[in-house]
């Protein structure tokens, strides 16, 4: 492998890391302080709103940065070819997420925020009423679907950092044979 291909692959490889670091840590940054906009804002109702506008945001987002990671991933694997399995499996993930996004976006903050403005303050509804429960059902999907898109950021990030290990062609089938004796 010459110096020039080396440094051309390890360009990439820190470019895709890097946007994928990224877009991990502001997926788990959401997840972990979407309940302290909750807290920290003047009604949860207006925490809702402030959620809600930075999921669309993270979503809309979440399809840049896919389609940059896709194109990422491809062209490292023309530069540094990847194993079938990494190569593979990172395509795979980045369909997960991709679709994970789609149905966030597109599906269930939709009817998340149509479901809030029929109902108004949620808090003020019953425990056991339907459209409160309905909500509760909403919100666990969306969270889980967020869940999902972590665990296929991060798992990309894994899976891409490593490296295929090189072994050393010595002329022969096995290890040693057809190796010089002297």
């Amino acid at each position: 492998m010459s110096l020039e291909r080396f440094t051309r692959g390890s360009a990439l490889r820190t470019a895709l890391l890097l946007l994928l670091g990224a877009f991990t840590g502001a997926l788990a940054f959401f997840a972990a302080t979407a309940g302290v906009v909750l807290r920290e804002s003047t009604s949860r109702h207006a925490g809702g709103a402030v959620n809600g506008a930075l999921l669309d945001a993270l979503d809309v987002t979440s399809y840049a940065v896919l389609a940059a990671a896709f194109l990422l991933v491809l062209l490292l694997d023309r530069v540094e070819p990847l194993t079938k399995l990494q190569k593979g499996l990172a395509l795979r993930l980045l369909a997960v997420a991709a679709a994970a996004a789609f149905a966030s976006h597109e599906v269930i903050t939709p009817q998340m925020m149509s479901l809030r403005d029929r109902i108004g303050i949620i808090d003020l509804l019953p425990a056991g009423d339907p459209a409160r429960l309905e909500w509760g059902r909403l919100h666990a999907f969306s969270a889980a679907v967020l869940l999902l898109r972590i665990f296929a950021a991060a798992s990309l990030y894994v899976l891409l950092s490593r490296r295929p290990r090189r072994t050393l062609g010595l002329g022969g089938t096995a290890a040693g044979e057809g190796a010089p004796l002297g």
